[in-house]
């Protein structure tokens, strides 16, 4: 039996705009592990990656139809696109077994599945485990009840059907490593902040699963992959794959994927001592996103020697009332802490902004920017909040009738650059008003007294045309 794993086609142009220059699709690594799993149990598998392909709807339905079941990993800005895919695949090849996984179909298992129209199953959560059980049900090599396979929802009687759920994986470390070599890797390059040369390979990792933090803006709360129970991989197998990896594929620069690594001190300070101890921490480079009150100086300074290159902090306001609005348990204080502790250690780092929170008025806006260009970050990111299903505040929201769009794909956090308007916008604010602040965060971190002379210093001569149109598209052009 042929398996393929699609990863649908996204529009630069509407989820990026004119920042499509600025956008660096990697692999997944969530269907690279469920892949790897497939073949240890002998399965055929084929990952087409259509989003860095950028495939018409033709060559991709050419392509699935060819494959006995299509598993299709969907968010809600590419839900439309999916649909469509599946409509079409259907009529091509009505035998072809559809499944649907990740967030959106989640949520939405009766608009996802339409009645057969655009699917047969859905794998909810962590799917290495489940999709494998349904392969095994669908190849007729286990003849297992549909009833009994946790973590599906299925059409029976043209009506959604959800099993019960699948418990957690908990064996981390049994799992094979990704199979990035379904990929082409060739085609995804590394952020040039980290690059170690020319040509340099990056890949993501995941060190734990889980987050047992309370954001109510975070979607990965709705379904159980990412959910609250927190899951650590020993230390030792971590930097065991980081060898593989490195062995195999040449990486030199590792991208930790998970929603809060190191979460645990110890389990972060035994990790950054395997590195240095096998070396391995002159050959890599690796970056994380951190929590901030995860950090203290001498961990900081551990890291930087185990190889950390930056860290990246979700800090998303700057104002203490609209940081305890979110479910955030720090303060502002807390973050200027974090990034000089950073700083004294010689460790970048990056900052993670949200505008156009509830409970956000522009004043407020005004201080996160103010925040962000005091930190002297090496990078900022200021996303328009989009209240995404499976989070808390996508159902309050909704159930006030807040949320305005009319397709998914409206759901992008640079609407102004892409020709569209925000989904949501707090109460006595205009989306004209709030998309101009967005606007106007960037020229002012990006256009600070020294700021641009200093990042082109630091990068290497091939990227520096890059970054220029990029700033270019960052801070003038639209749509």
């Amino acid at each position: 039996m042929k398996i393929t794993l699609l990863i649908p086609p996204t529009s630069l142009k509407k989820s990026y705009g004119s920042l499509k220059k600025f956008s660096n699709p990697q692999p997944s690594i969530g269907l690279a592990y469920i892949a790897s799993v497939l073949e240890a149990n002998g399965y055929q598998v084929e990952i087409l990656d259509a989003y860095v392909g950028q495939f018409s709807l033709q060559e991709i339905v050419e392509r699935l139809r060819r494959s006995d079941v299509v598993g299709i990993s969907s968010l809600s800005s590419t839900a439309d696109t999916t649909y469509g895919i599946c409509e079409a695949l259907r009529k091509a090849s009505p035998k072809t077994i559809i499944v649907h996984g990740n967030l959106h179909p989640s949520v939405f298992p009766d608009e996802s599945l339409d009645g057969g129209r655009r699917g047969d199953y859905i794998v909810h959560g962590e799917g290495e485990e489940t999709f494998l059980e349904l392969c095994d049900h669908l190849s007729g090599r286990k003849k297992t009840d549909l009833s009994l396979i946790r973590g599906i929802s299925r059409l029976r009687d043209g009506r959604v059907e959800k099993n019960p759920p699948r418990p957690f994986i908990t064996a981390l470390d049994a799992l094979p490593y990704p199979a990035w070599h379904l990929f082409d890797l060739s085609k995804y390059s590394s952020d040039p902040r980290t690059q170690t040369g020319r040509g340099a390979k990056e890949l993501q990792i995941l060190g734990t699963r889980g987050c047992p933090m309370g954001c109510t803006f975070c979607s990965s709360r709705g379904i159980r992959s990412q959910g609250q129970k927190y899951r650590t991989r020993s230390p030792e197998n971590i930097v065991a794959e980081v060898r593989a990896m490195h062995e195999r594929f040449g990486a030199t620069v590792f991208s930790f994927m998970d929603l809060a690594f190191p979460l645990v001190r110890e389990h972060a300070a035994e990790f950054c001592g395997l590195m240095v101890e096998s070396g391995l921490s002159e050959r890599v480079r690796w970056v994380s996103e951190m929590r901030v009150k995860s950090l203290d100086a001498e961990l900081v300074g551990l890291m930087k020697r185990a190889g950390c290159a930056r860290v990246c902090f979700g800090i998303e306001s700057g104002n203490d009332e609209v940081l305890a609005r979110i479910g955030k348990n720090f303060k502002r204080s807390d973050v200027i802490r974090a990034v000089s502790l950073c700083r004294e250690a010689g460790l970048e780092a990056d900052g993670m902004f949200m505008m156009g929170l509830p409970g956000e008025d522009y004043a407020r806006i005004d201080e996160t920017v103010d925040l962000a260009v005091g930190l002297g970050l090496r990078f900022a990111i200021f996303n328009l909040f989009v209240p995404y299903p499976g989070c808390d505040l996508y159902d309050e929201l909704k159930a006030g009738g807040e949320i305005r769009f009319n397709e998914w794909a409206d759901f992008v956090s640079y609407p102004s650059h892409a020709g569209g308007e925000p989904v949501y916008v707090p109460k006595g604010m205009t989306k004209e008003g709030l998309m101009a602040k967005q606007r106007e965060a960037m020229r002012r971190f990006y256009l600070r007294g020294g700021f641009v002379l200093q990042q082109l210093r630091q990068f290497r001569l091939e990227h520096v045309g890059h970054y220029l149109s990029g700033l270019k598209a960052l801070l003038f052009e639209k749509g």
